[in-house]
């Protein structure tokens, strides 16, 4: 799947504005990887954003508070690498555990 702009998918989320399919940019900040349009990268660029924070304190919903940037990235991988034996079977129980009563 395609990534799309952060902030359009937002929008498009909280207000029902549909989100376009644009050519994307990435900025790099605190560690984050933020994808956004043209326009919306523009606009950051405008407002001095230079820290994850900062962003997301100059793009708020239209009608609330809450910022239209999550604090994760939407591809973010797990922070530990995968279990060398597998995934856990019998829904993480070992045969040693009691189940519950």
């Amino acid at each position: 799947m395609p990534r799309r702009c952060e902030i359009c998918e937002s929008l498009e989320k909280f207000a029902g504005i549909p989100a376009p399919e644009r050519p994307l940019k990435r900025l790099l900040l605190d560690e984050r990887i933020v994808a956004l349009c043209d326009e919306h990268a523009a606009e950051a660029r405008a407002a001095g954003a230079e820290e994850l924070a900062d962003l997301r304190a100059h793009f708020q919903e239209p009608e609330g508070e809450r910022s239209l940037i999550e604090r994760r990235s939407p591809v973010e991988r797990r922070v530990f690498p995968p279990r060398p034996e597998g995934r856990r079977h019998d829904h993480g129980r070992r045969s040693v555990d009691r189940r519950p009563a």
